[in-house]
């Protein structure tokens, strides 16, 4: 017996449909089309990535008034570079980490302050961001000097969301 249908008109199981709505409203399942033609829906084999990438040039915008100039390299959730902020006040052996969409660095700059980043432990919405989107926010201490303290923002760059990689 021959089918009817094309597969264009074949008709829809509502049980397929909330199968699938029900696969894809999972938060932690990236999905793509299954390669055998039959348009059903699979997980993805790649696991999701564990950290957003911060690689790059940083603009840290401080609440007391400095500025850091940051350049990242990263490698999965490690990472490391060189800073500078108010000209001649350096550091060239950056460490750090970023887990989710959290940094964590330190920068043991060579006027002898040691300073501690740590963001916010998820990107936020801003006037630059679109859906995805986020910027980064957060605290810094001097280690040396833990009364010294200020919040700081990224203010030249926007972060794809974890959930949005």
């Amino acid at each position: 017996m021959t089918d009817r249908f094309s597969r264009a008109e074949r008709p829809v199981r509502i049980g397929d449909l909330v199968a699938q709505r029900d696969m894809l409203s999972q938060p932690d399942l990236v999905v793509r089309r299954d390669g055998g033609g039959d348009g059903d829906i699979k997980p993805a084999d790649a696991p999701r990535p564990s950290a957003i990438n911060v690689e790059g040039d940083l603009k840290i915008v401080q609440s007391n008034g400095y500025i850091a100039h940051v350049r990242l390299h990263q490698d999965g959730q490690t990472v490391w570079g060189t800073a500078s902020h108010s000209g001649n006040v350096r550091c060239d052996n950056v460490t750090g980490t970023v887990v989710g969409e959290q940094l964590s660095m330190t920068i043991a700059w060579n006027n002898g302050t040691r300073g501690i980043y740590t963001s916010d432990p998820h990107l936020h919405d801003g006037h630059s961001t679109t859906f995805g989107q986020g910027i980064m926010r957060g605290q810094t201490h001097d280690e040396l000097h833990p009364d010294q303290h200020a919040s700081w923002e990224v203010h030249d760059r926007v972060f794809i969301r974890l959930d949005h990689l």
